[in-house]
């Protein structure tokens, strides 16, 4: 399964952008902003970039997502997932 990432918001009408209070001109700007971002995210079955980060605790040195490559899988969390 892969994404098309080049789908843009529905187009609104007038009348519906009155309605959430906002002007046509700024719907298109987040819509453009929205292309652009995901223009950069990787595509499904891709390798994600690889990054590294302090590891917590009292484990020694840091930690790099390339090192778990072909051990196991690894789950990316995001902001509060509670």
């Amino acid at each position: 399964m892969t994404i098309d990432q080049s789908v843009d918001l529905p187009k609104l009408t007038d009348e519906e952008l009155q309605r959430i209070n906002m002007t046509r001109a700024r719907w298109e700007e987040l819509n453009a902003t929205r292309r652009e971002r995901e223009s950069r995210a990787p595509i499904v079955g891709q390798l994600a970039p690889d990054f590294e980060l302090p590891r917590l605790g009292d484990s020694p040195g840091p930690v790099k997502l390339s090192a778990f490559r072909g051990e196991r899988p690894v789950a990316l969390i995001f902001g509060s997932y509670t």
